[in-house]
């Protein structure tokens, strides 16, 4: 059921496969807005990719993104599927294109055609680089998109890029483009005509970028190496290792926070270096040699109470057992991860 129905009279195209598009358009769909996904002949590659059940249905993921749309099929390789596609694009809202550039109109299938048969169309292409980028043609996924962010050289772990652990990009376009479409619908509202959206993976990387690419821009970043700050660097913002093996993570970046935090390790000597670069080093196995002196559970015990920004890092199965993202309502039960667009209104 979608959690909010402000978008209840809208019909969304979707043409587009794996994550970013489906994600768009599931965040339209969870608005209540009606979803049409067409498929190429044997699916949206993504049904298909591991892990699957044992079974052999859909990938979760695909199953996640996906729910509750009307899923058809079309070979818009054959003239009477393009027609069947023209069709159905001329009484749309929204259609949501997430092919390279181009692909759609070699197929028959030109943009400005469809808006000019449905005027009101917003027509959104979310590519890798984006319509009227040199790269427009070059593949790409998400890793790729992080690596010419900046992202990765500043999620490291001594000095070496991080893998991360799941689709930052791909979710991130996929909020990005949603976002887009909200504003061209409330133009369209005053206008009475779509647009063309011209949306790009990369874009969304770069954007998340945002804090550190200022700092660069203004340059603060020469010499100073200040993306090490949050990637390791500071004491007061970390992850330490407990006698279990687990982590803790401390987020005690304000004065306040580290106070309290270092007063619950009984520890205030260390409050005074809080933000000296060169005591870093020192902080760091200074509060490294306590944490990992006792398992994760003592530590919870210990910073239940304490103001400090602390939590310890949760599994993929504990954090699916939250009882905070279980309050919150969050999860849907067809897999998904929802929005929470405000969360419960008053009436």
């Amino acid at each position: 059921m979608p959690h909010t129905h402000a978008l209840n009279d809208l019909k969304v195209i979707e043409v587009a496969a794996y994550i970013p598009g489906p994600v768009c358009t599931q965040i339209l769909a969870d608005m209540g807005a009606a979803v049409i996904k067409i498929e190429r002949p044997g699916g949206d590659p993504m049904r298909h990719m591991p892990p699957r059940p044992d079974h052999g249905g859909d990938n979760p993921i695909f199953t996640a993104i996906n729910r509750g749309k009307h899923s058809i099929t079309l070979d818009l390789k054959q003239p009477e599927s393009v027609d069947a596609f023209r069709t159905l694009a001329q009484d749309a809202d929204i259609l949501v294109d997430g092919y390279r550039p181009g692909v759609l109109t070699r197929l028959g299938i030109d943009p400005a055609e469809l808006r000019a048969l449905n005027p009101r169309l917003i027509y959104c292409a979310l590519s890798g680089y984006g319509a009227n980028s040199p790269m427009r043609n070059v593949a790409g996924h998400d890793l790729t998109y992080l690596a010419l962010s900046g992202f990765l050289a500043l999620t490291h772990v001594e000095g070496t890029p991080a893998m991360p652990g799941t689709q930052i990009a791909d979710m991130a376009s996929g909020l990005m483009a949603a976002t887009a479409i909200l504003g061209a619908l409330r133009e369209r509202d005053q206008t009475g005509r779509g647009t063309f959206l011209d949306m790009a993976l990369s874009d969304a990387a770069l954007w998340l970028m945002t804090p550190w690419l200022a700092v660069q821009r203004g340059g603060l970043a020469s010499g100073k190496e200040p993306e090490k700050l949050l990637s390791g660097m500071l004491a007061c913002y970390n992850r330490y290792a407990t006698a279990d093996g687990r982590y803790l993570a401390v987020g005690a970046l304000e004065p306040h926070f580290w106070a309290n935090f270092c007063n619950a390790l009984e520890r205030p000597d260390l409050i005074a270096g809080q933000y000296d670069l060169t005591a870093q080093p020192a902080l760091r196995d200074a509060v490294a040699a306590l944490i990992v002196t006792q398992p994760l559970a003592h530590w919870q015990a210990v910073f239940a109470n304490v103001d400090a920004c602390v939590t310890p890092i949760l599994t993929l199965e504990e954090a699916a057992n939250l009882p905070l993202h279980h309050a919150r309502e969050l999860f849907t039960d067809d897999l998904g991860v929802r929005l929470p667009f405000g969360g419960t209104r008053e009436e």
